[in-house]
């Protein structure tokens, strides 16, 4: 693996994204260090009320995206896909600072 997970330092809400992901049947096999830091950075952002679009928070959900490991052949529609984690992502509030408090 070229970007190995190990010494990865995790943001704790980390473990709760890959179970929606999972979920999600992306076909992803595995997740990488590359895949960890993308989520570190997507976790510093925070949800606020009255910006339902932040281009920051697509764009982090995207390299997270790139950053999987697929099945042969995956059929998934990056931007449809990045919309419904932006949506998953809002619901769980598992990125709000009320959360992380």
């Amino acid at each position: 693996m070229c970007y190995p997970t190990k010494d990865v330092i995790k943001h704790e809400a980390f473990d709760r994204f890959w179970g929606i992901i999972d979920q999600m049947e992306l076909s992803v096999k595995a997740y990488s260090g590359q895949t960890i830091y993308a989520f570190n950075k997507l976790a510093e952002l925070s949800f606020e009320k009255g910006k339902p679009h932040n281009a920051s928070l697509v764009a982090r959900i995207r390299a997270i995206l790139t950053t999987l490991e697929y099945a042969e052949n995956p059929q998934v529609n990056v931007t449809f896909t990045t919309y419904q984690i932006r949506i998953l992502l809002k619901k769980s509030k598992m990125l709000t600072t009320e959360h992380m408090d």
